[in-house]
């Protein structure tokens, strides 16, 4: 049961339309609303900014959005109320496995609050997690072993020459992220996890399960997962 619920003729579940225009009995419709309301908090937006970007100047705001995107579509997918860096990394490794996979070299950090035992960064993942979603959102920059610039993919790797540890002057491996390659990257996802859901059979019905168990938690009301 949520804490919280919408006086429905008075709020707007996305632009244009109000929570009592849909009907929460109607899986598909509630779909198509949830949809609607990340194309118009997340998918737009960051398209706007790619389109208006000059030289990369956009890159940060590209880059905060997209790791906004993946941390809300893991709690949805794994049925989850918090984000957390485990569901963040799984849903990697599960639905974009093309921003996942080994480091050539790990990449050392340092002991803190968060990472008691120093724990080098072994993956893209843990990268994209700990450098950019938690660099952006926490430290309002990316750790200096990464990048966000132009490259072919959503990632290159550079061993040496870009990076160095301080303590040793020794090269620190750096992670060069394509904000707009990891962005259309996502999207794949976002559609195939869309399609996923209205999709009947055994094999999605923990989808449905687990988006029920967030998207009432989050959104006040109670929904219908029947196809």
């Amino acid at each position: 049961m949520a804490f919280y619920t919408p006086v429905q003729n008075v709020r707007a579940f996305r632009r244009m339309t109000g929570y009592d225009q849909i009907n929460w009995n109607d899986f598909r419709e509630v779909v198509n609303a949830f949809h609607g309301r990340i194309d118009d908090w997340y998918i737009l937006p960051t398209k706007e900014l790619i389109r208006h970007r000059e030289g990369g100047h956009y890159a940060f705001a590209i880059m905060a959005l997209n790791c906004l995107l993946i941390d809300t579509l893991s709690q949805f997918y794994y049925g989850a109320l918090t984000s957390s860096g485990r569901r963040f990394k799984d849903f990697v490794r599960d639905c974009i496995p093309t921003l996942a996979g080994n480091l050539p070299t790990p990449i050392n950090q340092p002991v803190s609050q968060h990472n008691q035992t120093g724990d080098p960064l072994r993956t893209y993942e843990e990268v994209l997690y700990t450098g950019f979603r938690c660099g952006i959102l926490h430290q309002a920059h990316v750790p200096l072993y990464g990048v966000l610039a132009g490259v072919p993919g959503p990632f290159d790797f550079q061993a040496a020459g870009v990076t160095r540890y301080t303590s040793n002057n020794a090269d620190c491996p750096t992670v060069i992220c394509h904000p707009q390659r990891v962005f259309e990257e996502v999207e794949t996802a976002f559609i195939k996890y869309l399609t996923d859901l209205l999709t009947p059979g055994a094999a999605t019905d923990p989808l449905r399960r687990n988006f029920k168990t967030k998207f009432e938690d989050s959104f006040g009301v109670t929904i219908s997962i029947t196809i």
